[in-house]
């Protein structure tokens, strides 16, 4: 009997993860709307996506331990606790910024994907994963910047930008399998 509890615990974390994927899923089918994706769409993909890579240049100077060091060596308290929670501010910022420009992306990937020359349940997945892993990093990320503070969190910065890599690259590889003519023309 115990042994059935003991691999039944080990699925809950498998259903928990498969329910919220299935929640996801049908709450980006709701929100998706029959109507023709335009031709600057798909070019706002592309800079959408270029603003997503830019940002990773943006999070190393973020957590660069540099600049506590230089703030460590001044004798100073107050400027101390002032920096550690600008940064902890422009931390945060960063990190939302980064999941929406995300975000953004999967609802414009959601809307083209119906205009690639092959559609794949591969890759399919494989964005879904990689985005429901960077959604869960970048979570427990911001959870930790409120709890540790920013330079207490390399590694799982880290994994965040990891898991924004993965999806940035199987959404590159979805941008470049659409039809653009099968676009609909610029609304003017």
């Amino acid at each position: 009997m115990s042994e059935i509890l003991a691999s039944m615990s080990k699925l809950v974390p498998l259903l928990i993860l498969a329910l919220v994927a299935l929640t996801l899923l049908l709450h980006w089918r709701s929100r998706r709307r029959d109507r023709a994706v335009t031709i600057e769409e798909f070019s706002g993909a592309q800079e959408a996506l270029g603003s997503v890579l830019f940002g990773f240049a943006a999070e190393k100077r973020i957590f660069d331990p540099h600049d506590l060091a230089f703030v460590l060596r001044q004798s100073r308290p107050e400027i101390l606790r002032q920096f550690l929670q600008d940064r902890k501010a422009l931390a945060v910022s960063w990190l939302c910024r980064t999941r929406k420009q995300v975000v953004h992306l999967m609802d414009l990937h959601l809307k083209l994907a119906s205009y690639t020359y092959e559609p794949g349940p591969t890759l399919e997945l494989r964005l879904t994963l990689d985005y429901l892993s960077f959604s869960v990093v970048c979570h427990l990320l911001l959870i930790l910047f409120w709890l540790r503070g920013p330079f207490h969190t390399r590694k799982m910065v880290g994994y965040t930008m990891g898991a924004a890599e993965r999806f940035c690259v199987a959404f590159a590889r979805r941008h470049e399998s659409i039809n653009p003519a099968r676009l609909a023309p610029s609304p003017n």
